[in-house]
């Protein structure tokens, strides 16, 4: 069964009375600190009936559910926030949509089956291979930027460079970029959002390109093979469905292809966000560029583009004292863990010499770590090593507030107006 299509038997939860659940805002980034600071001091963790979910808040229990797969499944990772309509789910069905839970929404041990092949290619090491490539592209887009005053820097430079790097990994065409960016948005809409109808069933036929579009790239590297991530799984495969099956490749180079670049997007121009508005570490970090891989980190603690992950509990758990049965959905705040007071000195601060920013949870832990976190680190890294050094006078555009996709599992800007020069 597609994870769209997933329907959860859950218990019903007995909500703590007065809980700031009934307040809490998910899909609101401009309310949701607020509520869960004084979530992690008098309720860390409570029940928010909009979602049907149990939100954890404070770091240490977000890190001991991260790391106890046995009594917290994966599975739910990326089951739809609103029931996908059957209308849709028949034409992704009817048009031969067969993504599986491969990684993300996967337990062992399946899990560590398909990640112990996919950790063979995509690892520090073979990512440290393009950081050559990686500037290039950077220069370039940055290049087609010369003589702009004013630019959406979204749009212009962080939003195709990601998916560009992806497709270096998959031996995709650069001119692909927008098409397949599209196509991730249409992922993300349907899993972590509450879209209409209407968009709903447009989603759903633009996923179901998606997925032939995936499939026949594994098709043709069965064919001819190449020096490609998907070329490698199918070697590494070497015909043996017990390694790896072809639909599993096909789900990987799916979800490579859809989560490897739409939060690198949204991480570089929340950090790059973070940055202009605290002026003074935007001139930090051009007087000494030193600085950027801890910029990197804190943008990553303060401004994550994965503010919320899921799991679902297996057995009966009690977190923080607050007893919730087997069968129940978990919310982990990785937004409200990387600002816990216990751990960070100053949490709404951003600080560029913080001295353990890097402990943030941003990445998840555990089994289920974000194999593509190295490479998320130096995509952004090179972007604002090459950024700060072509505009340092670069500057926000003041009337234009930056808005975010009601997503409550990303922090997803639209948009991001900066004037380059002074």
């Amino acid at each position: 069964m597609s994870d769209l299509a997933r329907v959860w038997d859950t218990p019903k939860a007995v909500c703590p009375v007065g809980s700031i659940g009934r307040n809490y805002a998910p899909f609101d980034h401009e309310r949701m600190h607020e509520s869960l600071a004084v979530a992690r001091r008098s309720e860390p963790v409570f029940y928010s009936p909009d979602i049907d979910y149990w939100v954890v808040t404070r770091y240490d229990d977000v890190f001991a559910i991260l790391r106890d797969p046995d009594r917290f499944s994966a599975a739910n990772a990326n089951t739809p926030i609103s029931p996908v309509p059957q209308e849709a789910l028949d034409l992704l069905k009817e048009g031969g949509y067969a993504l599986e839970g491969i990684q993300v929404n996967c337990d062992p041990p399946r899990h560590t089956r398909i990640r112990n092949s996919a950790f063979q290619l995509l690892n520090m090491k073979q990512f440290g291979y393009l950081e050559d490539d990686i500037r290039r592209l950077v220069i370039d887009s940055l290049d087609r930027m010369k003589g702009k005053s004013r630019v959406n820097l979204m749009e212009e430079f962080t939003y195709e460079l990601p998916a560009k790097v992806i497709f270096l990994i998959l031996g995709i065409p650069e001119d692909e970029a927008a098409q397949v960016k599209k196509w991730a948005t249409n992922r993300l809409l349907l899993s972590f959002s509450r879209p209409t109808h209407q968009e709903q069933m447009d989603a759903a036929r633009n996923l179901l390109k998606f997925w032939h579009y995936c499939v026949g790239l594994v098709a043709r590297r069965i064919d001819s093979p190449q020096n490609d991530f998907a070329s490698n799984m199918l070697r590494l495969r070497n015909g043996d469905d017990t390694v790896l099956t072809v639909n599993e490749i096909n789900s990987v180079a799916f979800g490579l292809l859809f989560a490897g670049h739409e939060t690198t997007t949204t991480q570089a121009t929340n950090t790059i966000n973070a940055l202009l508005t605290e002026r003074d570490s935007w001139e930090a970090i051009c007087a000494d560029p030193s600085l950027i891989p801890n910029a990197v980190e804190e943008g990553l603690r303060m401004y994550g583009a994965v503010v919320n992950w899921r799991r679902r509990t297996r057995c009966d758990v009690e977190i923080s004292g607050v007893r919730i049965p087997a069968g129940s959905n978990i919310l982990m705040s990785f937004m409200s863990a990387n600002r816990d007071e216990k751990y960070f000195d100053r949490p709404d601060h951003f600080d560029l010499r913080r001295a353990n920013g890097r402990k943030h949870l941003t990445f998840g832990n555990g089994i289920h770590v974000c194999l593509g976190a190295p490479l998320a680190r130096l995509e952004v890294r090179i972007m604002l090593e090459e950024l700060s050094k072509r505009y340092p006078d670069a500057r926000l555009v003041g009337d234009r507030k930056v808005e975010y996709v009601p997503a409550f599992a990303f922090r997803v800007p639209k948009s991001l107006w900066v004037d380059l020069e002074a």
